[in-house]
């Protein structure tokens, strides 16, 4: 995992400089601002990683020589900005009250990212208009998921749920006269973040079947089905899932996204590594329930002897 521990020491300035920055807020927002950032900061035990927000900077940086103190600052307006669209999430998400007590942080997290990002590009930069691009892709996926079934229809239309994060590598790009890679860039991190939500999707597939929210595996399961107009049963995912191959099939498709990432013309060889890490966990996780499936149709005796022997070899 060079992708993170070469830039482990750096990550931690980074931090160090989005709470002084948070520091700053007036109280309440001030508290409320450092637990947020605790909830994402990667060096917090129990913590989200978001490790592709705050680590492409640092992963583009060499490739195109972008001096450390920019990679940085980059770093720290991307830790901003993911926090202002956490908060737009939980938003959707939660009641009026909370509402109320967030939306005034969310704008402070959203001015600080423009401070950052000003200094950097002037206001007739090109830059800008990706800017607005990537905020309206975010806008239209995040409003139509329910109804559009993307994973199925428009796959691009999951990535551009979190199109705010090709700020970084579309900044990267313009700030070091490569702006013709741009295209193939939006490209790339489009597929690795369309892996990035299937890996999560994965984690997260039973509980966004309780809250009915749109999930790409129970998407493919769904389509799978003989009977699509009815309700998706925990049943029939379990049965998808475990039975019929259905992991199987979500790992391929990561498979050959990360198969096809050799064609795009970005110098960034830790984002290849780490698009391969989330596909290998896919197939790993598919390789281990089919196994399982292997033991228990070989009869109880050998599955018992099987997970004990491991067992005892660990």
């Amino acid at each position: 995992m060079d992708w993170l521990y070469a830039y482990e020491e750096e990550l931690r300035l980074v931090f160090e400089d989005s709470r002084r920055t948070i520091s700053a807020f007036p109280e309440p927002l001030q508290g409320q601002g450092m637990s947020y950032l605790d909830h994402f900061n990667v060096f917090t035990a129990g913590s989200h990683k978001n490790y592709i927000c705050y680590l492409l900077p640092f992963w583009l940086r060499d490739g195109y020589g972008l001096p450390a103190e920019v990679t940085r600052q980059m770093s720290r307006g991307n830790v901003l900005l993911m926090l202002y669209f956490f908060i737009q999430d939980d938003l959707m998400d939660s009641h009026e009250s909370f509402a109320h007590s967030h939306l005034p942080l969310a704008n402070l997290f959203y001015v600080e990212f423009l401070k950052i990002y000003r200094q950097l590009f002037p206001s007739d930069s090109p830059f800008w208009s990706f800017f607005s691009r990537y905020i309206t892709e975010w806008a239209d996926s995040v409003s139509n998921e329910h109804t559009g079934d993307y994973f199925n229809n428009n796959r691009v239309k999951i990535s551009h749920k979190a199109s705010p994060l090709k700020l970084s590598s579309t900044a990267v790009l313009l700030l070091t006269g490569h702006e013709e890679v741009v295209p193939s860039a939006e490209a790339m991190m489009d597929d690795v973040l369309l892996t990035l939500q299937m890996l999560d999707d994965y984690e997260d597939w039973e509980e966004d079947w309780k809250s009915g929210s749109y999930n790409t595996l129970l998407s493919l399961a769904n389509s799978h089905r003989q009977e699509a107009q009815s309700e998706l049963t925990l049943g029939e995912i379990r049965d998808f899932i475990f039975t019929t191959g259905g992991m199987e099939h979500f790992a391929d498709i990561a498979r050959a996204t990360n198969d096809g990432l050799s064609a795009y013309a970005l110098n960034a060889p830790h984002l290849y590594s780490f698009h391969q890490l989330l596909s290998e966990n896919l197939d790993h996780i598919s390789v281990a329930i089919e196994e399982e499936k292997r033991l228990l149709q070989g009869g109880g005796l050998s599955y018992w002897l099987s997970k004990n022997m491991t067992d005892m070899h660990k």
